[in-house]
């Protein structure tokens, strides 16, 4: 137990692990709304759907690698990839995709309608292929 003294109340005891576990419970309550939001699954469609493009842009990085593909039927897509050191162990790294190359993504597009945004299961650049999820493949 921890004793607090403050020139203004009297000393009171308080038990330092239910001040830890408060304080553990309240972070957690504020924070895993947000992060089940980005990181879960649920606002992408059950349904995979193959997207072939071209990429215009690579990003490397947090919070998840992404490319832009541009098809020729929709515009510009976004395609979330893993977390960097989960793409990186598909063998997808810096250098591996860049602007003009033509990409197959295969993968699950937003809910909502409108929004041309999926998140990638596998990628396939020329005869390279990225399983980024391979338990989440469906149908080979």
């Amino acid at each position: 137990m921890m004793l607090i003294i403050s020139p203004w109340e009297k000393p009171m005891r308080v038990p330092v692990l239910r001040r830890v576990l408060a304080g553990g419970l309240l972070a957690a309550l504020l924070s895993s709304p947000a992060a089940l939001a980005h990181h879960g699954w649920s606002w992408a469609e059950e349904e995979q759907v193959t997207l072939t493009g071209t990429v215009r842009e690579v990003h490397i990085g947090q919070p998840h690698p992404t490319l832009r593909v541009e098809t020729a039927e929709d515009g510009i897509w976004l395609v979330e990839l893993g977390n960097p050191r989960q793409t990186e162990r598909a063998g997808f790294v810096e250098g591996s995709a860049r602007p003009g190359d033509r990409v197959t993504a295969l993968g699950n597009r937003s809910r909502q309608a409108g929004e041309r945004r999926m998140k990638a299961v596998r990628l396939t650049l020329g005869e390279r292929r990225y399983d980024l999820y391979p338990e989440r493949i469906r149908g080979g």
